[in-house]
């Protein structure tokens, strides 16, 4: 049986932090070390732009000598974000990570991002459910 994204998720659910485009880079900065985490979303309005990962920081203030103060979220946002749906495989989810070579993915339902999923999700998904499966086996092979 295939598992769904919605149960490599964590419980209880991170809530997704958003900026607005003309967020700082160093206000971005700030936000992802108080809450702990790795990418924002940035939407204008409501309309979806993308996110901002601490990768696109580093990629973007290096390589371009943007100065964190003074840039924006719109200067370094990485806008060919991959969303899928809640009820997709964690297959899928895996194929797109390893094809996009990004670490997080929006997560919608109902066309509303509802999750971002960070390939730290889906490694801890996919090490409880080994955990889960070798137990499963040694019990079935202690009742013989």
């Amino acid at each position: 049986m295939a598992h769904l994204i919605y149960s490599a998720l964590p419980q209880p659910r991170r809530p997704i932090v958003y900026v607005n485009p003309k967020a700082t880079v160093a206000q971005c900065i700030d936000i992802m070390i108080k809450e702990n985490i790795g990418a924002v979303v940035v939407f204008e309005g409501k309309n979806l732009m993308g996110m901002v990962t601490e990768r696109d920081i580093v990629r973007s203030c290096l390589q371009r000598a943007l100065d964190p103060n003074k840039a924006t979220a719109a200067d370094v946002v990485y806008t060919d974000v991959s969303v899928l749906n809640l009820f997709d495989p964690v297959e899928k989810a895996m194929e797109t990570i390893t094809e996009t070579k990004r670490r997080h993915i929006l997560i919608e339902e109902n066309g509303e991002i509802v999750a971002i999923l960070s390939i730290g999700d889906l490694l801890f998904h996919l090490l409880e459910d080994k955990t889960r499966v070798i137990e499963q086996l040694e019990n079935y092979i202690h009742t013989f």
